[in-house]
């Protein structure tokens, strides 16, 4: 069983918390991307920093590492806690850039603060789940290293996708990771057309024909949006704050 439960849907600007999630994967507690928001969001949710198991992050923006730093001190300082850091191979200088000024002081190094795991093309956690990477560099923002994945639950043979934020979701092909298991797709959509985030209209006509669409869940949308009536207009789910979501 996947349960996706999200800390927040918001985008950079947001005036709640930003898109961050936690995924229950049996007893593994795996955070998706840590913003600044996260010092509210994760105890709003009724988590502390000592449920969190693993953290995977899927870009270098701020509200996607942003509070990645303070949250390794109150694991080390407040709790003597250590939990698994999963990087792509090729965003460990970025992310230990992002990190140093605050982590590396008194000769300690990221690994003082975390299990470490450098991957180049994903990970597992335990025997029943797997993180695929979907990378995406370039097509969020130019010279961005970033990137997606594709969750499986190999006990239940089910899959979800998330695409993180993504602007040229036709490049990334996330469709080409579909299969008969895959039970959602958590898409990046905006309201407004920008080169570094997926128009609605656009998704809505790339899917239509490639997956149903109540199995399309909309995320990283602004504080404005009215969740139900797009549902209603466009007929897809949209995340919302706080509301878990269970697969299959």
């Amino acid at each position: 069983m996947i349960k996706v439960y999200p800390l927040g849907t918001g985008g950079a600007f947001t005036k709640h918390y930003h898109n961050n999630y936690i995924f229950e994967l049996g007893d593994r507690k795996l955070l998706v991307d840590a913003g600044t928001t996260l010092r509210f969001s994760l105890p709003a949710a009724g988590y502390k920093e000592t449920d969190v198991t693993d953290i995977v992050i899927t870009h270098l923006h701020a509200d996607h590492v942003g509070g990645l730093e303070e949250f390794a001190q109150r694991c080390m300082w407040l709790y003597s806690y250590k939990p698994n850091l999963w990087i792509r191979a090729e965003l460990a200088e970025g992310i230990e850039d992002v990190l140093k000024a605050g982590l590396f002081t008194d000769g300690l190094q990221l690994s003082d603060y975390f299990h470490v795991h450098y991957e180049k093309d994903g990970f597992q956690l335990g025997n029943d789940y797997e993180i695929e990477f979907i990378k995406t560099d370039n097509l969020h923002a130019k010279d961005m290293l970033s990137m997606g994945f594709k969750l499986s639950d190999k006990n239940d043979n089910a899959n979800i996708i998330y695409t993180s934020d993504i602007g040229k979701h036709e490049e990334a092909l996330f469709d080409k990771h579909f299969d008969e298991n895959t039970k959602a797709l958590f898409h990046d959509i905006s309201f407004i057309q920008t080169p570094v985030h997926s128009y609605i209209d656009d998704v809505i006509a790339y899917y239509s024909d490639k997956l149903a669409l109540p199995s399309l869940y909309g995320m990283h949308y602004a504080d404005d949006i009215d969740a139900v009536e797009i549902e209603k207009k466009y007929g897809i789910q949209m995340v919302k704050i706080q509301q878990p979501l269970v697969f299959p």
